[in-house]
């Protein structure tokens, strides 16, 4: 190609058991380009305007809405098993699951990166601090499904953002 640069992403992926609630779920994820890039090539983070929750993408972002040269992010959830819904006699009989989780961003686009190629409007850096979504969900619902109530907490002045989703998904747990 044209350019002349080197990608760097590290990833650290834990799962701590916390007895007798649950466990514990966290990502740490820092990358970083070296070389002058346009942004087609920087990282563009996931954001997800489906209905479907994905634990790999910015659940309440848009798509394309931002983009970095340098990042770090960390996810992380908390899977109850039920600690709280068990203790209702009725909801017991369902074997419904409990779960939270949160994720931030931060990030920044180099000078000579911005220089390189206009930003198309709804594309941005993260100029103003880091990006900040939580959630909070039941899954085992039907043995298969998960529904997440997803909240942002920061952009929220973005021309499309929109503060509060819910998203559903399969999840096959043996």
């Amino acid at each position: 190609g044209n350019y002349n640069y080197q990608k760097l992403t590290v990833n650290w992926d834990h799962r701590v058991r916390v007895a007798p609630i649950g466990y514990f779920d966290y990502v740490l994820e820092y990358g970083k380009i070296w070389g002058a890039v346009p942004y087609p090539l920087m990282e563009i983070h996931g954001g997800n305007e489906t209905y479907i929750y994905d634990l790999y993408a910015y659940n309440a972002m848009n798509y394309y809405e931002f983009v970095s040269d340098e990042y770090a992010s960390a996810t992380f959830s908390h899977h109850f098993d039920g600690f709280f819904l068990n203790r209702i006699p009725l909801m017991r009989k369902l074997k419904w699951r409990e779960v939270i989780g949160g994720k931030a961003l931060i990030g920044k686009v180099s000078d000579k990166n911005r220089a390189l190629l206009n930003f198309p409007d709804h594309l941005s850096d993260l100029h103003a601090g880091p990006y900040f979504e939580t959630s909070a969900g039941i899954e085992n619902i039907f043995k298969v499904l998960r529904i997440d109530g997803v909240w942002r907490l920061s952009y929220l002045d973005n021309p499309r953002a929109i503060p509060f989703v819910i998203k559903a998904s399969l999840q096959f747990n043996f």
